[in-house]
C-alpha cells in the first residue's frame, strides 16, 4: 500500500478559545505546519452568548465585530506561529453550524477538544456527536492529549467487514509516517458461559482474517517491518480498547461510523461517554461510505 492521496489543504478547527481548547488548537497547528494547510478557527455561540469572546465588563469593552475580537485572540494566543489562518463566528446549532461551515469551506478534517463542562465539548458528548456524525462525512479529529510531536502509533477500529476498514484507509493516508495497528474484538453468543476457555486458537483465525482483509483491501504496508499489526482479542471492544492502547502507547485511535449500526453503536452511540473518559490519546472519527 502506498500513500497516493493528496495532504489535507483545510483544517477547520472548533474552539471557544479558552484554554479548554489550547490542545486541540495546537495540534492543529502541527497539522497545518506538517501537511502545510490553512486553518479554519470557528467558534459557535448561541444568540444569547455570542459575546463569549470577550470577557471584558460591557463598559469597558471596545465596540466592534465579534469575528475582529477573535482574531486578536488567535493572534495572541499563537504569537505568529501560523501565517494561513481565518476565524469564523457562527452562531446558532453548533453541530449544524460546523457542519456547514465545513462543507461550505471544503474542509478535510475538523479538529476539536474535549471536556465534560466545556461549551463547546459538551458539542462533542451526547446526542451532537451522533448528529454531527451523521451530517458530515469529514472526519473528525477529537483533541484530548498534548502535542509532543507526529502520531506515532495509530490503531484503527474493525469489525471485520471491508466497509469498516475506511477508517484504517483514511489513517494511513493521514498518518502515513506511523506505525498501524488494526484492532478487532471479537465476540460470541452465550460467551459469557465461556469465561474459563482459552480462545487463542480463534484469535489466531481472527488475525489471520485480518490479515487477508488487508491483502485483499491493498491496505498491507510493505516493506514488512512497515506492515498493519493485525490484533484480535475476544471480548467486548469498549472494554477492550482502553487497556491496549493504554498498554501499547497508542497515540491516536482511529473510529469507523456508517452513521449507524453496529459499528457505530459499539463506539460512538451507547458507549461513547465511556470511550471518551476512558480512553487514552486522541480520537479520529471517520465516516464510512
Amino acid at each position: 500500500m502506498t500513500n497516493t492521496s493528496p495532504a489535507p489543504r483545510r483544517i477547520l478547527l472548533a474552539t471557544d478559545l479558552s484554554c479548554r481548547c489550547d490542545r486541540a488548537l495546537d495540534r492543529a497547528v502541527a497539522l497545518a505546519e506538517q501537511w502545510q494547510a490553512e486553518i479554519v478557527a470557528v467558534s459557535v455561540a448561541e444568540t444569547k452568548t455570542i459575546d463569549m469572546l470577550d470577557e471584558r465588563p460591557r463598559k469597558w469593552r471596545r465596540q466592534g465585530d465579534t469575528t475582529e475580537r477573535m482574531r486578536w485572540r488567535l493572534a495572541r494566543d499563537l504569537k505568529g506561529k501560523v501565517a494561513n489562518i481565518r476565524a469564523i463566528v457562527g452562531e446558532g446549532e453548533p453541530a449544524s453550524v460546523i457542519s456547514a461551515i465545513a462543507q461550505h469551506e471544503q474542509c478535510d478534517l475538523i479538529v476539536t477538544g474535549f471536556g465534560h463542562d466545556a461549551t463547546l465539548g459538551r458539542i462533542f458528548l451526547g446526542s451532537t456527536v451522533d448528529r454531527l456524525v451523521r451530517e458530515t462525512s469529514i472526519p473528525i479529529l477529537v483533541v484530548r492529549e498534548r502535542t509532543a510531536g507526529a502520531y506515532a502509533r495509530v490503531l484503527a477500529t474493525t469489525d471485520a467487514s471491508e466497509e469498516s476498514l475506511e477508517a484504517l484507509r483514511v489513517a494511513s493516508d493521514l498518518f502515513s509516517a506511523a506505525a498501524l495497528t488494526l484492532f478487532h474484538a471479537f465476540n460470541y453468543p452465550y460467551s459469557s458461559l465461556l469465561d474459563d476457555r482459552d480462545f487463542s486458537r480463534e484469535t489466531g483465525e481472527k488475525e489471520a482474517e485480518l490479515n487477508q482483509l488487508l491483502q485483499n483491501g491493498s491496505l498491507q504496508r510493505d516493506p514488512p517491518e512497515q506492515a498493519v499489526k493485525p490484533v484480535a482479542r475476544f471480548g467486548s471492544p469498549e472494554a477492550l480498547l482502553p487497556d491496549y492502547v493504554e498498554d501499547h502507547c497508542i497515540d491516536l485511535t482511529v473510529v469507523g461510523s456508517n452513521g449507524h449500526g453496529a459499528l457505530f453503536d459499539a463506539f460512538i452511540g451507547s458507549t461513547h461517554r465511556k470511550l471518551l473518559d476512558t480512553l487514552e490519546g486522541d480520537m479520529l472519527i471517520v465516516r464510512e461510505s
